[in-house]
């Protein structure tokens, strides 16, 4: 009988728990599925059939045709026979663009390697007129003070600075506020969308709102150099997250505001709700959740399995308490196999042969810098001669 009431008290606690997630949703794709028919997750329609069903003999022999001049364009980049074939049968380009393409990139001192790997990231590029569009655009990149290799890069990792037209104010806006090219190049690279996107109607509004939130731009730039996909919302989807967090307890005003702004628009809602699913699973109330939340968002950043390990590994093998886990939830943020296992191991071994000083808490061991965490624990397993346990922690703790 106690059984089945603590199952109902947990059915009821989930359900509870749900409910006061989506009481709010963030914008159109974190409705519930039934009230967004329209709107439900189904794989894009953007090779639909009915786009290839006309094609007439006359059509699919001069696109054979061409296909021959892109298979000659990509072996000059040394792409094997069938890899080039490949290649062109799904980018039947245009016969003079592409080749004249390729050699303007390889011209500006790209590599053969860079060059085919432009070509998968954007076939469009080797339709782009060479004389109207990518030389006066790839001249405007070095007018604004990339390098040659910032160029590389650049386009690279995005592309569609090659092929938006007032793509000059947008870079000076994000460099200024990023403070360097090496800045920019490092959040271009982590946010694909972040150059593409629109400069009056996202990312100005957008970052005046995280300004009036009271984020410096210091940390608005960290943001963007990790990756936060925040400033290509919608200012209204953006505004939505922020009264979302601010419900969920982390006021503008919280160190942590920032990172739980990031997590929740980085995600869908079933991917937050399989994460707090996953924890009632181990044992967490609704208010642990959510005090998990309010101290460490990043841990809503990992999968179900990444959390079910770090989890099991926590309370069978290191001996964890829940409460314990619920109170420094920071653990959960940390390789399971670079960090928790390799350390907990020397802590363990140097409790079991009484070589340490005193007590200390595995979060204190876990959270430590690596530097720190040599010079006060490792360095005991040489003057015990532990060399096994000793190189098996820097085998695992390698890059």
């Amino acid at each position: 009988m106690a059984a089945a009431m603590s199952s109902s008290s947990w059915l009821i606690v989930g359900i509870s728990l749900l409910l006061h997630l989506r009481r709010r949703p963030l914008c159109p794709n974190r409705l519930p599925p039934s009230s967004r028919p329209h709107l439900r997750r189904q794989r894009p329609l953007f090779f639909a059939s009915s786009l290839f069903n006309f094609s007439t003999a006359k059509d699919q022999s001069s696109e054979h045709r061409s296909n021959f001049i892109v298979v000659d364009s990509l072996q000059s980049c040394e792409l094997s026979s069938e890899k080039a074939a490949k290649t062109a049968k799904y980018h039947p380009w245009q016969k003079n663009s592409s080749s004249l393409s390729i050699e303007f990139f390889k011209q500006s001192g790209w590599s053969d390697a860079q060059v085919m790997k432009l070509n998968q990231r954007s076939p469009l590029l080797l339709r782009t007129n060479v004389e109207t569009v990518l030389k006066p655009r790839m001249r405007s990149l070095k007018d604004m003070g990339f390098s040659d290799t910032e160029i590389v890069q650049l386009v690279s990792s995005c592309p569609s600075v090659l092929l938006v037209r007032d793509i000059q104010p947008k870079i000076n806006f994000l460099r200024s506020l990023l403070g360097s090219n090496e800045m920019l190049l490092k959040a271009s690279k982590r946010n694909l969308f972040l150059l593409s996107s629109s400069l009056a109607r996202k990312i100005e509004p957008n970052i005046s709102l995280l300004r009036e939130c009271g984020i410096s731009d210091k940390r608005i730039a960290n943001m963007l150099v990790t990756g936060s996909a925040i400033v290509g919302r919608s200012n209204k989807c953006l505004k939505e997250a922020i009264k979302y967090v601010e419900e969920l307890g982390v006021p503008c005003n919280c160190k942590m505001f920032p990172y739980a702004l990031s997590t929740v628009t980085g995600m869908s809602l079933s991917r937050f709700d399989a994460t707090c699913s996953t924890l009632m699973n181990f044992g967490f109330s609704q208010s642990d959740i959510i005090d998990v939340f309010r101290k460490q968002p990043n841990v809503w950043v990992f999968s179900k399995e990444n959390i079910c390990d770090k989890m099991t590994f926590l309370m069978k093998e290191a001996g964890c308490e829940l409460t314990y886990i619920i109170s420094h939830p920071v653990i959960l943020i940390y390789s399971l196999e670079k960090r928790l296992k390799p350390r907990y191991e020397i802590l363990n071994f140097l409790e079991q042969n009484k070589l340490l000083d005193k007590v200390y808490g595995l979060v204190y061991v876990i959270t430590i810098s690596e530097k720190k965490f040599r010079k006060k624990f490792l360095f005991l397993l040489r003057e015990e001669k532990s060399i096994a346990l000793y190189d098996s922690y820097l085998k695992s703790v390698a890059p």
